[in-house]
């Protein structure tokens, strides 16, 4: 059995459904379970917990039936009330020590592109404090790192797509010219089912992209196209963003850009080194074509 932690999120809930298409068992963590009644099906256990609050661990990890624990569990933006250090970092500690008293040797889980030891941005460094935590556990790891990803829920296309349909122009941070990899999170889960079912991808870390690097502009307007919308793009420049930024972070409990996500978009999220087709043999979805579904019509 597999012990899946962040279900309930984007990535889970389509991780879960690949699993459960392979016939694989899962025991969900979620925060309130009678709030996650309908992910409850044939296959599919659901257990109280927190990643910050390691008791609850030990407790989903008692009865010795899971073999394999998916860390999931991060966040986009700071709150109040949440921080990267209390997720990525001390989330992660706890889900490791808790394998580690538990006798749970497998531990699979997800990064993001970008991640580095001098990473500008707190959610990059606060990910490789993660990572590092992990790899050096002592426990049979595989850490995936993808680029910004899309599909039907993701909350980047389609922040874009909701500004896009009521509003005439759209304001970009920057020039516009800084260039991600955008990946289906179709691929992403194939690949994290496979390496969960086939003990030859212990102790690798793989960057997962789609095939096309594209500049934010060329996002923004393919995202425009397959809506059937044209919009007047409007560059801000990064200095006049960041005090936005800062007053939408003390306004708002979900700002919509924070200071750290624009340090992230002053640089490129692409790889030279994508493993969906070198190790996983998949064809990654192309952008236009996988937003297509979801967004055309709009």
């Amino acid at each position: 059995m597999i012990l899946l932690t962040g279900a309930t999120g984007f990535v889970g809930g389509n991780l879960l459904k690949e699993m459960l298409k392979q016939g694989l068992q899962v025991r969900c963590l979620v925060r309130n379970p009678s709030k996650a009644e309908a992910m409850k099906q044939p296959g599919v256990e659901l257990i109280k917990g927190d990643v910050t609050d390691k008791s609850s661990l030990l407790i989903a990890l008692d009865d010795a039936k899971v073999t394999i624990a998916v860390h999931l569990v991060g966040i986009l933006a700071e709150t109040k009330n949440t921080t990267f250090k209390a997720i990525h970092t001390e989330g992660t500690r706890n889900m490791v020590e808790a394998c580690k008293i538990k006798g749970v040797k497998r531990f699979v889980h997800i990064s993001a592109l970008g991640t580095r030891a001098n990473a500008r941005s707190k959610y990059h460094k606060t990910k490789w404090e993660a990572e590092e935590i992990i790899r050096n556990s002592g426990l049979e790891y595989t850490i995936f790192r993808p680029s910004v990803m899309f599909g039907k829920e993701d909350k980047f296309t389609n922040l874009f797509a909701g500004i896009i349909k009521i509003s005439p122009f759209i304001m970009i941070p920057g020039n516009g010219q800084n260039m991600m990899q955008p990946v289906s999170v179709k691929n992403l889960v194939s690949a994290m089912t496979i390496a969960v079912k086939d003990p030859q991808h212990i102790h690798k870390v793989y960057e997962i992209a789609g095939p096309e690097k594209l500049t934010f502009d060329q996002i923004i307007d393919t995202i425009c196209r397959v809506m059937g919308k044209t919009r007047l793009k409007i560059h801000i420049p990064m200095p006049l963003m960041r005090p936005g930024a800062l007053i939408a972070e003390c306004i708002f409990p979900k700002p919509p850009i924070t200071r750290d996500q624009l340090l992230m978009l002053e640089e490129d999220n692409v790889t030279e080194n994508n493993a969906l087709e070198s190790v996983f043999n998949i064809k990654p979805v192309g952008f236009e074509e996988g937003i297509r579904e979801h967004l055309s019509g709009q």
